[in-house]
């Protein structure tokens, strides 16, 4: 793929998998990522449906595409988190890494992501929790 395949809006979804706790297992929601590709290296912003109405600026994405793969990272302004109580934001912390990886097949990029968010809790051990997903995103 060519940096004029890749440059320009994208729509798509994201999904929770199955190892998330009710409500969030299944749950789909809608983003749109603007992307500029230059020599293979991807940068740009993403709103999303969930995320997007609490903060003031879109979250960044860095990554690249090798001939029908990409990978990115997105970061949003600053730390936040769905647990079983609802979203908790902690805006002095920097933003978790959400990584993304996906295929380019039938018109469309489709793959999995993942977060690994590591906390100390208030006995300072270290506790560790993995959220996967998948998502796609066409051209629009």
């Amino acid at each position: 793929m060519n940096d004029e395949n890749i440059c320009g809006k994208w729509a798509g979804e994201y999904s929770y998998s199955e190892n998330h706790p009710d409500p969030l297992k299944g749950k789909t929601v809608a983003f749109e990522i603007d992307i500029t590709l230059d020599n293979g290296l991807v940068t740009g912003h993403c709103t999303d449906d969930e995320a997007t109405p609490h903060f003031n600026q879109p979250a960044v994405i860095e990554g690249s595409v090798l001939g029908h793969s990409i990978s990115f990272i997105k970061r949003y302004p600053h730390y936040w988190q769905n647990e079983e109580n609802g979203k908790r934001f902690l805006p002095k912390l920097p933003s978790q890494e959400v990584w993304y990886s996906g295929q380019f097949t039938n018109g469309k990029f489709e793959g999995e992501w993942e977060i690994i968010t590591e906390l100390t809790d208030s006995t300072g051990s270290a506790i560790a929790y993995k959220s996967t997903g998948f998502w796609f995103m066409k051209k629009i």
